[in-house]
């Protein structure tokens, strides 16, 4: 295929590239003690594999679902390939979500890629901390999987990577939830999965459904992250319910663009939770989706036009990122199902979107909108070539704004360090750190007084959330009665004729009656609506009383507030990348409440129509005690994730003084040794300047 033959332009430009990049980089590496070029030699490797990966023989179009964790990718997929069926299992969670990606292949297989030894180390020694920030949460989870499976993990990963044939598909879907799945055998081990398929429609595309960017596990995210960067088409998926949350915006914007993407589509996934949540409120479900699609397409309009007035390299997503496509697979695949057929979930929220009797199949057509994704998936592979050529004209250029933007911040902390040690000596330096030692005391304290606002505003939430719920349940634990009606056929004697000609026969007549009755499926019902409800509620009330934006706002205003910004050294975006980093490890708790023992000891007293008055008292009273339960498992759910936020926010406020005290005082100590021989020193630091500025690729 032309795409493939590397043009003599295109490997003129990359040998170029290289050359100028390798020259940079090597002659820099002699001045290690003033500047790092850990990051440009990254930008290098990075680009290199990419190039190798792009030109190689075979290369086929790569598709990332991309999103966070919770977002339906998986749901997604399985409804635009496999025809609803599950073939990648769902319900997955950041210990057990794991890369796959799907191929074309005659014979039916797995390959599963295990984590390293080395990896799996680290895990188990995170898994030894009580800390509870995400990652050593998760390194426990795992090691308590494996446990829970009886495995001994240690021939696994010595054996890297192994490929599974199967006879069918049929067979691969049976084993494939033993490495993919929520609770599967192997899952705890797997790093990455790839499934080989007998679709020929797969042939000239690599589809990979991605474990989600704010994976807890940091070999998985930078697979994640390493995909990306080989990603030609990407569908982003950001769930209705929490559509274009800050860490959706800045990895589309910060990663997608740089990464050589050519082409994103954003999909408002679960579009059936953001209905939900506004049915009530507006009356009919016409006027919900009106509303929630405008509301959600201004919103996603108005956040790229805020964040990317400066950001030309993500110009070309604007368009597609400004006009979402809005699905709901769960919806989509309920379309042309009797109710009777519905699952449990689906039965659900039939019964919630059509609060208002209004729920009619062009509306699931309008919510689902599979099929408008399913054309535009179409069209991506049919314009595989050009998509590809297109990628190709912007690999230099992509990598060009990488590699600058990462010089110029070099040059910043080069110039900022140079300017230290040209206004002071050792005892000057002295006099500064201890005034930026004690500026970082008063930061400590403002950071008290910050978080110490968060802890009170979470249990002001639980409290609120608490009270709300505990009405839910007590509306979700009464039962509505119903009335039914049966109809009745009668036989009696009707005698004709006289005497001994007198003849008998059977006549029937017919009538109805009305009675009284609970439905079994009703108790059900509620049990499921308030745990929907409650998961819903205590999330949604921690993220709003935990905004990110907002910390981070208040986080830079007390750097501002405590150190001099007037001075010519002050740099608010090193201070900046120090809270991007301290509030990335910040993860939210998801609610998680299993009911399916109240529904079986209800299901297992009751069913149908319970006529009987004394069978209607007991399954009242069942129902009351089991809400009761339940509220009881509710709160602590809710007190669990309360208190996994409160640790977070102690590890966030160690880390971001800790982590300000150790650059302090690892760039003290090495201005300290070049204070000695200061000339000598700037002059170095003027070399590298000078070489940096040089390194800059027009």
């Amino acid at each position: 295929m032309g795409i493939f033959n590397n043009t003599s332009i295109s490997q003129q430009q990359i040998c170029q590239f290289l050359t100028e990049t390798e020259r940079c980089v090597s002659t820099l590496g002699e001045f290690t003690e003033y500047v790092s070029i850990s990051d440009l030699q990254r930008i290098r490797r990075e680009f290199t594999k990419n190039v190798n990966d792009f030109y190689r023989d075979g290369r086929k179009l790569n598709i990332g679902i991309i999103g966070q964790v919770k977002a339906g990718k998986s749901t997604f997929l399985n409804m635009l390939l496999f025809e609803g069926k599950e073939i990648l299992p769902t319900a997955r969670t950041p210990k057990t979500a794991a890369l796959t990606k799907i191929e074309y292949s005659e014979e039916n297989s797995i390959c599963v890629e295990y984590y390293s030894l080395e990896e799996w180390h680290i895990l188990e020694e995170y898994a030894k901390s009580d800390i509870e920030d995400n990652e050593h949460t998760v390194a426990r989870e795992t090691m308590k999987l494996v446990a829970e499976n009886s495995i001994d993990p240690e021939p696994y990963l010595n054996i890297g990577k192994e490929e599974i044939s199967f006879p069918s598909v049929d067979a691969l879907m049976a084993q494939l939830n033993e490495y993919v799945g929520e609770n599967g055998k192997f899952t705890p081990m797997v790093r990455s999965v790839t499934l080989y398929m007998n679709k020929p429609e797969l042939a000239e595309i690599s589809v990979v459904d991605t474990p989600g960017m704010n994976d807890a596990i940091a070999s998985r995210t930078d697979r994640t992250r390493e995909f990306i960067g080989q990603c030609d088409v990407v569908f982003f998926m950001s769930r209705g319910s929490q559509f274009m949350d800050d860490n959706d915006i800045k990895l589309i914007l910060s990663q997608l663009p740089q990464k050589g993407v050519a082409n994103l589509y954003l999909i408002c996934s679960r579009f059936d939770d953001a209905l939900l949540d506004e049915l009530r409120k507006c009356g009919s479900l016409r006027a919900t989706i009106d509303k929630i699609k405008a509301k959600l397409t201004e919103q996603a309009q108005a956040k790229f036009m805020r964040e990317d007035q400066n950001n030309t390299a993500a110009e070309r997503f604007l368009k597609n990122c400004s006009e979402p496509i809005f699905i709901s697979s769960m919806v989509y695949g309920m379309i042309g199902k009797h109710e009777t057929e519905y699952s449990r979930n689906e039965a659900h929220v039939f019964k919630r979107l059509n609060r208002f009797d209004d729920l009619s199949q062009d509306k699931m057509q309008e919510i689902g909108n599979m099929g408008a994704v399913s054309d535009i998936f179409a069209e991506v592979v049919k314009a595989k070539d050009a998509t590809l050529q297109e990628k190709s004209k912007n690999f230099v250029p992509a990598v060009k704004s990488e590699w600058n933007a990462a010089l110029t911040n070099l040059i910043a902390e080069t110039e900022r360090k140079k300017n230290l040690l040209e206004t002071g000596d050792k005892e000057t330096l002295e006099k500064q750190k201890k005034v930026m030692e004690s500026q970082i005391s008063s930061i400590k304290a403002s950071l008290e007084t910050i978080l110490g606002e968060l802890r009170i505003g979470l249990e002001q939430a639980k409290g609120d959330s608490l009270k709300l719920l505990r009405e839910k349940c007590r509306d979700n634990a009464r039962l509505q009665e119903r009335t039914g009606t049966e109809f009745h056929v009668e036989r009696y004697p009707v005698t004709t004729g006289i005497l001994c000609w007198k003849k008998t026969h059977y006549e029937r007549s017919s009538y109805t009656t009305t009675y009284t009755y609970l439905a079994a499926s009703d108790a059900l019902e509620n049990i499921r609506s308030f745990r929907d409800e409650s998961c819903s509620q205590i999330e949604s009330a921690i993220q709003k009383t935990v905004d990110i934006k907002i910390v981070k706002r208040k986080l830079l205003q007390t750097i501002l507030d405590n150190f001099d910004s007037s001075n010519e050294n002050f740099d608010i975006n090193h201070f900046r990348l120090i809270v991007e980093s301290v509030l990335n490890r910040m993860e939210f708790p998801v609610i998680k409440l299993d009911v399916d023992p109240f529904i079986q000891k209800v299901s297992a007293q009751f069913s149908g129509e319970v006529k009987d008055s004394g069978d209607r008292e007991k399954l009242k009273v069942l129902l009351s005690n089991t809400m009761d339960k339940l509220f009881n498992d509710v709160s602590e759910q809710c007190e669990k994730a309360v208190t996994s936020l409160r640790s977070s926010l102690d590890v966030m406020q160690n880390n971001f003084s800790t982590q300000l005290l150790t650059e302090i005082q690892e760039e003290f100590d090495a201005l300290c040794v070049q204070v000695e021989d200061k000339e000598q020193a700037i002059k170095q630091y003027e070399k590298v300047l000078e070489m940096l500025s040089g390194a800059l690729i027009t």
